[in-house]
């Protein structure tokens, strides 16, 4: 009488499932998590194509970037916001790596507005709206192909590209000139706290030795992207709760307008204890300098504020 057996054995981590009918011995091999690997290998190699592809079709809206990021020094951080993007997006590599391709149709209006803009865009001469829809369009190709669970953990290195892309010339000409009013305001107020006799007239500080002008490379607005990149950039270096994530970021625009007032305040306060003299140092040529340094010493103390916080309410 010929039995008939039926199992499964495990040999070098390779499962073999065996029948025997009539004598005769049949083995099947599989090597377990093979198949999923070859998926998840092919999705993200169509997820980098269509990421590929999506760059190459803005080429030519993005190409005269880095002519403006030299051209201009307030747009010169423009050069650090992708290598920032990639390190966002490599440090959620391992997270990534486990999250489960399940692609969703969500993302497809999403890449219909985005081309949508680049069209309009290039159409009417308005290099920002095309140039924005780039971090959109990457987004919704992200959450298309990927699923929601790769673009939950992709959307903030994506979305870090915003800060490379200057504003509109007119836009930011009027913006400028206001903040520059509202600096020599506050400058002139913060001057007679200290007894400091000033006359402003417009964005001009009469001063008794000197006359100062708060002019556009006093303006901290020119480097609103910036500060704004260095908000976000730095609320990602450490482990923290969303909303002081957002705070930081949000924050960090106001922290480097007050960190500008703080410096043409001391400008001022120089020239008229010490002399002209005082507009040579390095305070006021480095001013751009200045404002990020002190900007971030602003930021660690709320930072600290914010965690400090969190933690007692926490606990």
């Amino acid at each position: 009488m010929n039995p008939t057996l039926t199992g499964r054995e495990a040999v070098n981590g390779v499962v073999a499932s065996k029948t025997a009918v009539h004598g005769v011995l049949a083995r099947e091999t599989v090597v377990d998590g093979a198949v999923p690997r070859v998926r998840g290998t092919l999705s993200w190699l169509a997820l980098g194509a269509a990421v590929a592809a999506a760059l190459g079709l803005y080429a030519p809206v993005v190409a005269g970037l880095p002519k403006e990021w030299s051209e201009f020094p307030s747009l010169s951080h423009g050069f650090a916001v992708p290598l920032i993007s990639a390190y966002l997006l490599w440090r959620q590599r391992h997270v990534l790596a486990q999250a489960p391709f399940q692609g969703s149709a969500i993302g497809l209006p999403i890449i219909l507005v985005a081309l949508g803009m680049l069209v309009m865009g290039s159409l009417t001469g308005e290099p920002f709206v095309a140039r924005l829809s780039l971090p959109l369009v990457l987004f919704g190709t992200v959450l298309f192909l990927g699923g929601p669970h790769i673009a939950r953990h992709a959307w903030v290195g994506i979305a870090y590209l915003v800060f490379m892309i200057p504003l509109p010339y007119l836009t930011l000409k009027a913006l400028t000139y206001h903040s520059r009013l509202f600096d020599a305001g506050v400058t002139a107020t913060v001057l007679g706290w200290f007894g400091v006799p000033v006359l402003r007239d417009g964005v001009m500080l009469h001063l008794a030795n000197m006359t100062l002008e708060v002019a556009d490379d006093c303006s901290s607005i020119p480097a609103i992207a910036a500060l704004l990149a260095l908000g976000a950039a730095y609320s990602q270096m450490q482990p923290r709760p969303t909303w002081i994530r957002a705070t930081l970021t949000l924050v960090a625009a106001p922290l480097g307008l007050l960190s500008n007032i703080i410096r043409i305040t001391v400008t001022a306060l120089g020239v008229h204890y010490i002399g002209p003299i005082a507009i040579q140092n390095v305070v006021h040529h480095f001013g751009g300098t200045t404002v990020f340094l002190l900007t971030v010493v602003l930021l660690v103390i709320i930072d600290s504020l914010l965690v400090r916080f969190w933690k007692r309410t926490s606990s």
